[in-house]
């Protein structure tokens, strides 16, 4: 009685072939719309942060579908506010402001907004202890 030795097949063997996308010119209001379906679609245990890089750029290849394509233009989100930008510095400046604003919260018991803004314009003096530099942009505001 003789045994062959089964056939081994590799992990690259067994996995489906990546799909090839076009290239397409989309707005960062059709970007915004993409997540926008992306997350409607996707379940609870699916957060939307599996569609961002570490560097902050979004992965396409989850939303090329709804986009007709994968952009000639890269597009950047944050990881805490999950707005989209065209700017690759601004989702990181957004996130450790996000960051600071939610720690000051946590010990303050308050926000921190310019008393009588009807804006609500985030006060950096208040966070001057939360965060390692001041953003390069201003103003920022509260959401509720």
């Amino acid at each position: 009685m003789g045994f062959r030795k089964r056939k081994q097949t590799s992990a690259t063997d067994s996995e489906e072939p990546k799909r090839q996308f076009e290239t397409v010119t989309v707005t960062i209001e059709d970007v915004r719309r993409a997540v926008n379906r992306f997350a409607e679609r996707s379940s609870e245990e699916i957060p939307l942060r599996t569609i961002i890089h570490t560097n902050n750029e979004i992965d396409f290849e989850l939303l090329a579908d709804d986009l007709g394509g994968l952009p000639d233009q890269p597009f950047y989100m944050s990881r805490e506010t999950y707005e989209v930008f065209e700017e690759a510095e601004l989702p990181g400046y957004i996130d450790r402001c996000q960051i600071a604003v939610d720690q000051y919260v946590l010990e303050t018991g308050s926000e921190p907004v310019i008393p009588g803004d009807p804006s609500r314009k985030v006060n950096f003096q208040k966070l001057k202890h939360y965060l390692s530099e001041p953003p390069s942009f201003c103003p920022l505001f509260a959401s509720v």
